[in-house]
């Protein structure tokens, strides 16, 4: 059982597992998988993390129930939109979830389970940035942006995914080029994927027609730049090293806010859509099959970049 195996020191785990603040709790590698499902009830280093994002991952599914109740998922494209954001958010909090559970196994799995969580990232910046557009966005960028912003989208999310997991597999924890190449790639993409709803908050609160739906889109803003602090700083770690192992770590804090933020940026988008603001701003919806070839083209381009990363990360980890 997890609970019996004596847990490591940074001296003691595989380099590429080592975070430099990071002291202890780190899990052995080369146990059977049961070993690392199991930890998953255990106290160790990862332990906050992957239940950060389980828990939020729960919430979504009970926020999902609730919209399939309250929309016409079947009869309304604009509905599978919203569906789209809500499955997209799953996604990425359950893929870094198993991320965190079933790294520590080998350093193929290090790799390639960290480049899932970049995956699941990239699938929901993309489909976040397309809902915005449709649902929540003024008039104004909407036309201006029409037809060629999800496509965007899809691609600045391809690049970020690729720049991500090269980075991963090419450079340690802690490397300057690491560091660097992850805050400037999601930098942009988020920067990207946002800027719907930046337009908007900012047309709102300098008309005066600021409500209560966009100071949620505003938080949601927020709260990724207040947990992307905490990511790329490693604050408060830093400071304390060895002290937040367990808990307290930036890592752990990053989550929070970001589980926070992706929640109330589902709200914002669903009650956007029950006050049919994607029907009063005259503007061109969706269709079947253009959202149909938006997914296509999403995933045949997520699939052809993880099969390539994903046979680098295994080469080099023989």
């Amino acid at each position: 059982m997890a609970t019996k195996q004596r847990l490591l020191t940074i001296d003691e785990a595989p380099v590429v597992q080592r975070d430099t603040f990071v002291l202890t709790g780190y899990r052995p590698p080369y146990q059977p998988w049961r070993f690392y499902l199991m930890s998953i009830f255990s106290v160790h280093n990862e332990t906050v993390n992957i239940w950060t994002q389980l828990l939020p991952c729960l919430y979504v599914l009970y926020m999902l129930k609730t919209f399939c109740e309250e929309t016409d998922v079947t009869g309304d494209v604009s509905s599978r939109l919203l569906l789209l954001l809500a499955v997209s958010n799953f996604t990425a909090q359950f893929l870094s979830a198993c991320a965190h559970l079933l790294h520590s196994r080998s350093t193929a799995a290090y790799y390639v389970g960290f480049m899932m969580d970049y995956l699941g990232i990239a699938f929901f910046a993309s489909s976040c940035g397309t809902v915005q557009y449709f649902l929540s966005s003024e008039a104004a960028f909407f036309h201006s942006a029409h037809p060629w912003f999800p496509w965007v989208c899809v691609l600045v999310t391809c690049c970020y995914f690729a720049a991500n997991s090269y980075s991963h597999i090419t450079y340690k924890k802690g490397d300057v080029e690491r560091v660097t190449i992850q805050a400037v790639s999601f930098t942009t993409t988020y920067l990207w994927v946002t800027s719907p709803i930046m337009h908007r908050v900012y047309s709102d609160i300098y008309s005066g027609n600021a409500d209560d739906v966009t100071w949620m889109h505003a938080r949601h803003i927020l709260l990724v730049a207040m947990a992307g602090f905490f990511h790329a700083s490693e604050v408060p770690q830093r400071f304390l090293p060895g002290s937040c192992d367990v808990i307290g770590h930036g890592h752990q804090i990053w989550h929070v806010l970001t589980s926070a933020s992706f929640v109330t940026q589902l709200q914002a988008s669903f009650t956007d859509l029950q006050n049919r603001r994607h029907l009063g701003l005259v503007r061109i919806r969706p269709t079947d099959l253009s959202l149909t070839a938006y997914l296509v083209v999403m995933f045949t381009s997520y699939g052809y970049l993880t099969a390539i990363f994903v046979r680098k990360a295994l080469s080099k980890a023989m």
